[in-house]
């Protein structure tokens, strides 16, 4: 088959090596590439390839590789948790801050949705529903959090562009954590970039490809932002096994 023997082919170019060599472990590898994701497998064997130059012969080439392609699958899975954590609570706070300043009666009602004087607000959320073609009496009985659930991330982004003003004392104050000053997002651009480039690598995670920029910024970026939103990463560490592993938090809980 073509594909087979291109991707082994490849394989074994990125480790520098193939059968001939008194590796041990190539038929193993061999049959990992129908399983294994590949640009995981291939940047794996790449950095395999480069130890084993550096460091000596490894005595089995698919156990090295395999070592190196699991670690990188776990700080996948690990950024996949912190980047849906952070989704999550930016919907639930803008729940409330949207309910909050933009409701008729927001002691009352929770209805910025369909009787508010931002019309923008009204347009964006008729489109969307409308996208997702849901009933028509869907916002009649929505609440915040289930008109929201229907945002893209891209749709909340723009919300807080149009409506900087009741967003950008959580982003852009003064704001220390148990005496650590947080870094401040000083305006809407600086913070609505700083979302884009988490948007972006959100969207390669999520469809299971690597990202592109280096995880210990996207994690340094989603933990300024969550701390912001008052909410405790270190907390919601608790009780996930073998979680943190993956993830260096920059602050003290």
């Amino acid at each position: 088959m073509y594909l087979k023997t291109q991707t082994y082919k490849k394989l074994c170019e990125n480790i520098g090596f193939d059968e001939s060599s008194n590796l041990e472990g190539f038929k193993k590898l061999e049959k990992s590439i129908f399983l294994l994701h590949n640009e995981y497998l291939l940047g794996s064997a790449k950095e395999a390839g480069i130890f084993i130059k550096n460091h000596g012969n490894s005595k089995n080439i698919f156990d090295l590789v395999i070592d190196i392609y699991n670690k990188r699958i776990k700080a996948h899975h690990a950024l996949f948790l912190i980047i849906h954590i952070f989704e999550t609570a930016l919907r639930s706070k803008m729940a409330f801050i949207l309910s909050q300043n933009y409701s008729s009666n927001p002691d009352l009602k929770d209805d910025w949705f369909v009787n508010c004087s931002n019309l923008w607000l009204i347009k964006k959320v008729n489109h969307i529903v409308k996208i997702n073609k849901l009933n028509e009496d869907f916002l009649k009985t929505a609440n915040s959090f289930e008109v929201l659930d229907l945002f893209t991330l891209g749709d909340l982004e723009n919300v807080i562009y149009n409506n900087w003003a009741i967003f950008q004392p959580i982003f852009a104050s003064e704001k220390q954590y148990k005496n650590q000053i947080l870094p401040r997002f000083g305006t809407k651009d600086h913070l609505l970039s700083t979302f884009s480039r988490i948007r972006k690598e959100r969207n390669n995670i999520f469809h299971n490809r690597p990202p592109k920029g280096k995880a210990k910024s996207i994690i340094r970026n989603i933990e300024i932002l969550l701390l912001r939103l008052d909410f405790n990463l270190k907390d919601a560490f608790n009780g996930i096994s073998n979680l943190e592993y993956g993830i260096k938090l920059k602050y003290e809980y």
